[in-house]
């Protein structure tokens, strides 16, 4: 878990300077609103490993980063655990984006460099949904999956689809039509994760893998 933490944070790194380099006139607004908004869930996000990490410590007498062992041991987590799900999820949503933490994105794919766009589409909001399958959902089922998150993940979720599809309708810059677009994609990614069955979950990864290709091949 410490070391996708790491890897989590060192890819802001080529991306601020691919962006705040080589962008279009307001790059380093765009690298640094980027650069802000991801770091601030990547900081609650490492604050969330450090206490799953000693809540299992402190049951099993144990101190690992191994995801199964953790994966095996979450249950220690205890009342804590809606709060380390709230910025396990908070980090993920800023990157997926989910309506309201997208605001970063139209503004980074559209100073970025063609390439610059490619990444961000094709790898970095994969990141997020990715975050959610693998870490926020199966760490903490029981919150992930209660009735209140569901309904909020969902809402967000359809708000996202409608208002990105909307803005997208009306953006006379092709770049911004894609970043507003990917908005509405990846809100129907969230559906595929949040209604937990075996055939959503493998529409939401088929829709990643078919955002990441479709979207960059669309910058081109």
């Amino acid at each position: 878990l410490f070391l996708f933490y790491v890897f989590w944070e060192v890819m802001l790194i080529p991306m601020y300077f691919i962006i705040g380099i080589w962008g279009g006139k307001n790059r380093l607004y765009a690298a640094i609103k980027f650069f802000l908004f991801t770091m601030a869930g990547s900081l609650l996000m490492l604050v969330a490993i450090l206490v799953l990490a000693w809540s299992v410590a402190g049951r099993t007498g144990t101190l690992s980063f191994d995801y199964q062992y953790l994966l095996a041991n979450a249950g220690a987590a205890g009342r804590l655990a809606p709060w380390l799900f709230a910025a396990f999820g908070l980090a993920f949503a800023i990157k997926v984006p989910v309506f309201p933490f997208h605001t970063w994105l139209p503004d980074a794919h559209v100073e970025a460099p063609t390439a610059g766009s490619v990444l961000l589409a094709g790898v970095l909001l994969k990141m997020g949904t990715y975050g959610f399958l693998r870490f926020a959902v199966p760490l903490f089922p029981q919150v992930a999956m209660s009735p209140w998150v569901t309904n909020l993940v969902l809402l967000l979720a359809l708000i996202g689809i409608v208002y990105g599809a909307l803005v997208a309708m009306v953006q006379p810059d092709i770049k911004k039509l894609v970043a507003y677009s990917s908005v509405s994609h990846l809100g129907f990614v969230m559906l595929g994760i949040w209604a937990a069955t075996v055939q959503s979950i493998d529409g939401a990864i088929m829709v990643m893998i078919g955002h990441g290709l479709s979207t960059g091949a669309l910058f081109f």
